[in-house]
């Protein structure tokens, strides 16, 4: 009896063996090329990423410099976190999920062919793309995005591993998406000379920057005896990142008119050895119906946006948005380099 036991038990070990012998020997199946050459594996070596729609109306070409910055279309300075984000963020983490369902292809290859957006990644400046691409619409879960290689390849549904969304949205196509919202960029080591005017000339004043390290200012109230040499090399410690919040998007350029033929109430100009000369000009912006409980000393609503303002800077054509918040403390007046103490 004992010894049919044991003629069972070494049947079924080699049956056991057997079966993880043909596991282990069986062919693995492969996902097809055509979908999996979508991610960026070193995205610190892509010089160029070139996006269009369909029409061709829209195009975008972002650019690495050799300090390794940014330019959008060849004419703009780009916005560093935008592009790092699509980059790392994006281009080097998704994956794909899997192969798009049968059903859906001819649904989404239609999209694709009428709204989806052609990338190509290049590296290390080369003439021809690392990636070639057309990123689609979303899943309907919402969670998904389609990707497709060129020709009959079939789609893709792409995901980044952790990030519950879509990612078509990164790919935009918007010139305005790409803009650097810097204005002011430069240290207090690179600034050459400041120069802040208001209506008022007594409250204007100006900034020198010395071969020897010195700043020198110029006002109708500031003087040697009574300036505050600490508080003149701390302004200028100020210009190192002020952004514009938004453009105005208006059908025409009447608003730009407008203001032009206005006077500002305050501008600043920076010349710096980085970027040149930078002058933001800036304007009241009025109030909106959505400012409730906003009003005056007086119990009157208040006419402009005390958070808010109109400007126009010398590199864009475009009126601007800007935010006191950002703007305020860049916003002084000569009276405030008075040396208190004296």
């Amino acid at each position: 009896m004992n010894s049919k036991r044991y003629v069972l038990i070494f049947v079924s070990l080699l049956a056991v063996l057997a079966g993880l012998y043909f596991l282990k020997s069986k062919p693995k199946t492969t996902t097809p090329p055509s979908l999996t050459d979508f991610t960026v594996e070193n995205p610190e070596d892509v010089s160029l990423i070139f996006m269009t729609d369909q029409s061709g109306d829209n195009q975008i070409f972002l650019r690495k410099q050799s300090d390794g910055t940014w330019t959008v279309n060849d004419s703009f300075v780009a916005w560093q976190k935008e592009v790092d984000f699509l980059l790392d963020e994006t281009m080097a983490k998704v994956k794909v999920q899997g192969p798009a369902p049968a059903a859906a292809i001819p649904n989404v290859i239609k999209y694709m062919s009428i709204h989806g957006i052609k990338v190509e990644v290049y590296s290390d400046n080369m003439k021809e793309p690392d990636h070639v691409y057309i990123v689609g619409n979303t899943t309907p879960t919402q969670l998904g995005t389609y990707f497709k290689l060129p020709g009959d390849n079939p789609p893709a549904i792409m995901t980044i591993p952790g990030f519950d969304g879509f990612v078509n949205t990164r790919y935009s196509v918007d010139l305005d998406h790409w803009i650097s919202r810097t204005v002011f960029g430069s240290t207090k080591d690179q600034i050459e000379e400041v120069e802040v005017t208001y209506p008022e000339e007594k409250e204007s004043f100006k900034i020198e920057h010395t071969p020897d390290d010195k700043f020198l200012m110029t006002s109708l109230t500031i003087t040697d005896e009574n300036k505050n040499t600490g508080a003149i090399k701390s302004y200028c410690n100020l210009f190192e990142k002020r952004n514009f919040e938004t453009f105005v998007y208006v059908i025409n350029d009447s608003l730009k008119a407008a203001l032009s033929e206005q006077q500002p109430f305050a501008t600043i100009r920076v010349k710096s050895k980085n970027r040149g000369i930078d002058e933001l000009k800036f304007y009241p912006k009025n109030a909106n119906e959505k400012m409730h409980g906003l009003y005056d000393e007086d119990g009157m609503a208040l006419v402009n946006d005390p958070s808010r303002y109109y400007a126009i800077y010398n590199k864009l054509e475009r009126v601007l948005i800007v935010q006191d918040y950002t703007f305020k403390n860049v916003l002084l007046k000569a009276n405030d380099f008075k040396n208190r103490t004296n």
